[in-house]
């Protein structure tokens, strides 16, 4: 067995994490996670970035079994076309299998996939983020001022406007069983903006 300080075993404070979560969360909550064993039923699907510091379940106060996430650089949706099956596959399980009601889309404050998109082709950059964040430049194009936060605003409504492009959302909402939200969540005070197709105005959620 290693020791608990070898560099290749998480880190003691993960470990002292899990057994707080076993002695109180689990411990606490035995019918939900039984209940949870035999499946799942999430009413929204959250597609956010990777950036530790936007955990769904935080910032909308949910509970276990609420959120089906999806999370990656950037809060990126590819076009139908590219043929990206892992975000594909995702939109498809929760639409289609899971029966979800809403796609919230939520870009932040200070996103460093943003910051790379704002640095492509004027800095030497690895190729396989390049390639990810080329599916943002729309919002390049669509950002009258190009701040970091106007960039990634823009970018949530380009991304919302490419879940449309999926068989499977369209669909959906067609039939009007699915809502799509573009969002953006402000780190530093703590609260999400939600975009107003109609107005094209961007407000506090509360």
């Amino acid at each position: 067995m290693p020791d608990h300080n070898d560099s290749n075993d998480l880190p003691d404070s993960l470990r002292e994490g899990h057994m707080r979560f076993l002695q109180n969360d689990y411990a606490n909550n035995r019918e939900l996670y039984a209940h949870l064993a035999d499946g799942q039923s999430p009413k929204v699907m959250w597609i956010g970035c990777a950036d530790s510091r936007v955990p769904a379940e935080r910032i909308l106060g949910a509970e276990l079994g609420d959120l089906f996430l999806l999370r990656n650089v950037a809060n990126i949706v590819p076009p139908l076309a590219a043929d990206e099956a892992s975000v594909g596959s995702a939109l498809h399980f929760a639409v289609d299998q899971l029966k979800v009601s809403h796609v919230v889309i939520c870009g932040h404050s200070d996103c460093g996939g943003m910051k790379a998109l704002l640095q492509l082709g004027k800095v030497p950059m690895d190729r396989m983020l390049s390639s990810w964040v080329e599916y943002a430049i729309p919002a390049l194009e669509d950002c009258e001022v190009q701040s970091l936060e106007g960039v990634a605003k823009a970018n949530v409504i380009s991304q919302s406007e490419h879940l449309l492009e999926y068989p499977c959302v369209k669909d959906a909402v067609a039939e009007g069983r699915l809502a799509i939200h573009a969002c953006y969540y402000e780190i530093g005070i703590g609260r999400l903006e939600q975009y107003d197709a109609v107005s094209k105005t961007w407000n506090y959620m509360v």
